[in-house]
């Protein structure tokens, strides 16, 4: 049984409830300040958004799940470097490093895997980051409001501070499994 597995996929649903109803504060009354794109480009109404998040979610634990119980780390021998590692991890060659920001890699379920890993913890920052600046607009925070005249759009950090947390979670998974790899390695005659 892996611990990690459930408490995070507990602390993702309740970021996710803590988003919603944050968010539902301003949506019945009004929804036109609603930055979701799918209301804002696509005009999904409430309840589109609640089954879309159910998927999204579900889809999210799945991926976590399979890291969690049915994802081994494929051991590449002869990566030397942290790059190499990684390179080999997705695509089984050394020097395709920078492919991984832009292609798909040939072993897929590593790809899953990681992101599983990742998107949880992304998905948990991202809904705390938005139930607080929903929150702290709702109820007219001075400290917020004079956070907000300085930055002009707290969107955009927002989604900067996601996009970070998505790199540092990415990079901590590659070193992880690099790690568990060199010691897997050393130990081995």
């Amino acid at each position: 049984m892996n611990p990690k597995f459930f408490i995070l996929t507990i602390t993702l649903i309740i970021a996710r409830g803590c988003d919603f109803y944050s968010t539902s504060l301003w949506f019945f009354d009004n929804p036109t300040g609603e930055t979701n794109p799918l209301y804002r480009f696509f005009g999904v109404g409430w309840t589109g958004l609640i089954i879309t998040n159910l998927f999204v979610v579900g889809l999210i634990i799945y991926a976590f799940y399979f890291y969690s119980f049915k994802y081994r780390t494929t051991v590449p021998t002869s990566a030397n470097s942290f790059t190499d590692f990684v390179s080999e991890l997705y695509f089984n060659e050394k020097g395709r490093f920078f492919e991984v920001l832009y292609k798909t890699p040939k072993n897929k379920s590593t790809l899953f895997a990681h992101l599983g890993y990742v998107s949880i913890r992304v998905a948990i920052v991202g809904s705390f980051l938005a139930t607080f600046h929903n929150l702290c607009q709702f109820y007219n925070v001075p400290l917020y409001n004079s956070f907000r005249e300085i930055v002009r759009r707290p969107l955009y950090v927002i989604y900067g501070l996601i996009l970070l947390s998505f790199i540092y979670f990415m990079f901590r998974v590659w070193c992880k499994e690099y790690r568990l790899t060199i010691n897997n390695h050393i130990s081995q005659p």
